[in-house]
Formats: structure tokens, C-alpha cells, sequence
């Protein structure tokens, strides 16, 4: 069976990759794109950050300011993090892709190509769906306040941040440099967020694909190996090479261990800021429901509360996956003819099923496991603080 590349799905977040200057492969790349890392690293991401952290100290002391403001602080917060892990993890990012691409995860049977090229597809179409809603979005929110200003003449407010530190004289006299700085900025964030999640969610989905292809090969353990004979008829091997399948089911199983520690070696931090910060962007959007806005603000509110739900739902939803697949594994073994086997192969199988009790799971900061239980804690503290910015509001 020819190799199956899994990692072309990819290929679009790679393109952007390189583009937003976290490409991982440095080696593969023009000596000078070091230099192109350092401006837009520098330009688009650090430099933004101190200018709206800095604004924080000049913003009038009123709760609606504050929120408005923390809906795209708190968001920089979890895309500086991102964008962190693929600069100083870059070589373990290339050992997830590799690993991809081994011997060991490539599948062996055609059901199992089947659940690899599904899990392909789910990835394209993942990306695409994140893509739509989040240029939805970013395109209300950018778009709208510049064709109210050409078409009507209304007066032209900054997108991302209010820059309280500069006079409103000299905001309006720079307004469309400052305009354009803040949108490409807020363009970036959106692109970051795009090919860095969906990269997150993919190789999750890969991770639950090899314990699919693995739950296959292990109820077909004890299958005797057809051979086709000269007069085109089947027959069976005589040989038992049930043990050696075991073993190498075995061996896959570890290895698939290993990769779900690396992946939550590499983006443990990530995961946990975004959980860490994810309740806050969502209560601050839910509030800021509550106050006037025109109507394509609400749009845009929207869909970025969609899209924030949607970065944490999907991980703890698969993450949740893995674990009970993984733990189906045990069952899934005992499917095979193993009553007539050696007592070698029944004590082999015994302690891989003992192994295979205790679930992968994938943890971020080594407190938040990827579980529905942990989406569930997360949406009812958003609405926690919530109902406490309300009331503080109700009390002014």
C-alpha cells in the first residue's frame, strides 16, 4: 500500500505559516527570512502589544471603556502565546509532522486508509468553516466603519484600540495610517488564530484516527493472512503470526502514547492560556451585548463570541474522544479469536489491556484536561462574571 501523506492537509496552514513568519523549518527557508521574523514579529505583534497595554493606564475610569477595550487585549493575550510556542517549539512542530508521516502511523489495511483520508477531509473543512466565519467577522468589524465614513461622512474611529495615550488631534491627524496599522494588525491576530487552531485541532484528529486504525488492527490480531495462489484462488497462510501482530499493535500503541505527550509538551501553554483567558473573552462579549452598539458591531460580536466558543468546544470535544476511544481499546482487543492462543499471547494481551485502561488524555498546563467537563467549567465561569459585571453595573 503506497504511503499516504497525512500532513498535505496542512498545506494551506503551512502557506500562511510562512507568511505570518512562524514557519517552523527555518533550515528549508532564504537565510534572509530570519530578518523578515524579527520586523513582523517585532511590527505586528510585540509592538502592538505595548501599545494597547500602555493604553490601559489612560483609559477613563468607566466600566463600558474597559470592556471594550479587553474583548481584543484578551484575544492578543492568547495569539502572543501561540505565536511563542511555534517560535521557540519550532523543532518539536516538526517532530508532530514527522511523526505523522512514519512507518508506525501509516495504515495497513484499507479500512484504516478510510479513517485517515476521513480524518484528512474533516481538517480541510474545518479550516474552511473557521476561515469563513472569522473573515466574517474581521471584515464587519474592519470594513463597515470605513464605507460609513466615505459614503456618509461619519467620523472614523480606530478598530482595534483607542490609543488613549494620544491626543484626539493628533488620532484624527494620523487616523488613516493608525487606521490601516491596527486593521493589518487585527488581520494578523485573525491569522494567527486561523492556522494555529485548526493546526491544534488537526493533530488531534489524526491522534483519534490512530486510535481508530489501531481499534481495527487489533480485532483483526488473530485473522489468518490470505495469499493468492497461481490458479487465481485464495488460501490461507499456515503460519500464526498472531504474536507478531500483537506486538506490533503494541508498539503502535506506545508510540501513539508518545505522540499525545508531545503534543501536550508543545502546546500545553497555549491551551491553558486560551482555557485561562477564553472565560474572560467570553463574558466581556456577552456584556457588551448589553450595551448600544450599531448593528454591525453586533455582527461582529456574533460571530467572534461563535468563533470563541467554537476554539474551545471542538479540542475538549476530541479530547474527550481520545480518551474514551483509547479506552475502548481494551474491548476491542477481546473481539479477536484470542480463546485458542498460546498462554505467551494471553499474558501479552492481559497487560496490554491493562495498560489500555488507563485513557490518553492530552492536559493544558497541567490542569485543564481536554474534556467536556472542562468546556462546561469554562462557560459557567464566563457567566459567573457575567452576572457579576452586571451587577456592578447596575450598582453605578
Amino acid at each position: 500500500m503506497r504511503p499516504l501523506r497525512q500532513i498535505d492537509c496542512f498545506k494551506v496552514n503551512m502557506k500562511f505559516w510562512k507568511l505570518l513568519a512562524i514557519w517552523p523549518c527555518w533550515t528549508e527557508m532564504h537565510p534572509y527570512y530570519r530578518y523578515y521574523v524579527y520586523f513582523f514579529i517585532s511590527f505586528f505583534v510585540i509592538l502592538n502589544n505595548i501599545l494597547v497595554t500602555v493604553n490601559f493606564y489612560y483609559l477613563p475610569r468607566q466600566l463600558d471603556k474597559f470592556i471594550e477595550e479587553m474583548i481584543f487585549y484578551f484575544t492578543e493575550l492568547a495569539v502572543t502565546s501561540k505565536v511563542l510556542t511555534f517560535l521557540f517549539m519550532h523543532e518539536k512542530i516538526v517532530k508532530i509532522l514527522n511523526t505523522l508521516e512514519s512507518d508506525m502511523f501509516q495504515p495497513d489495511s484499507h479500512t484504516g486508509l478510510k479513517i485517515v483520508e476521513k480524518a484528512k477531509k474533516f481538517n480541510v473543512r474545518y479550516w474552511i468553516i473557521v476561515a469563513v466565519v472569522s473573515a466574517t467577522s474581521h471584515l464587519t468589524q474592519i470594513l463597515s466603519p470605513l464605507l460609513l465614513h466615505f459614503f456618509l461622512h461619519m467620523k472614523l474611529d480606530l478598530p482595534l484600540c483607542s490609543y488613549s495615550f494620544l491626543s484626539e488631534d493628533t488620532k484624527q491627524y494620523f487616523i488613516y495610517p493608525l487606521y490601516w496599522y491596527q486593521a493589518y494588525s487585527m488581520h494578523a491576530l485573525v491569522l494567527y488564530n486561523i492556522n494555529i487552531d485548526t493546526f491544534i485541532l488537526g493533530v488531534l484528529i489524526f491522534a483519534l484516527a490512530q486510535l481508530d486504525v489501531l481499534d481495527d488492527k487489533l480485532r483483526r490480531v488473530t485473522d489468518r493472512q490470505k495469499v493468492a495462489l497461481t490458479d487465481g484462488s485464495i488460501d490461507v497462510a499456515p503460519e500464526d503470526d498472531s504474536m507478531m501482530k500483537l506486538k506490533d499493535s503494541i508498539i503502535h500503541y506506545d508510540e501513539l502514547g508518545k505522540f499525545c505527550d508531545l503534543i501536550q509538551e508543545v502546546f500545553s501553554t497555549t491551551l491553558f492560556v486560551q482555557f485561562s483567558v477564553a472565560s474572560c473573552i467570553i463574558c466581556v462579549v456577552l456584556f457588551r451585548f448589553t450595551l448600544p452598539a450599531p448593528w454591525q458591531y453586533f455582527i461582529f460580536l456574533g460571530s467572534y463570541m461563535f468563533i470563541m466558543i467554537i476554539q474551545i468546544l471542538v479540542p475538549c470535544w476530541f479530547g474527550t474522544r481520545i480518551q474514551d476511544k483509547s479506552q475502548l481499546l481494551s474491548e476491542a482487543v477481546y473481539s479477536c479469536d484470542w480463546s485458542a492462543k498460546t498462554r505467551y499471547f494471553k499474558s501479552s494481551l492481559r497487560l496490554f489491556v491493562e495498560r489500555a485502561n488507563k485513557p490518553l488524555s492530552i492536559t493544558a498546563g497541567k490542569m485543564f484536561p481536554l474534556s467536556l467537563t472542562t468546556f462546561t467549567s469554562i462557560i459557567n465561569s464566563s457567566y459567573s462574571f457575567f452576572t457579576l459585571l452586571r451587577h456592578m453595573q447596575s450598582r453605578q
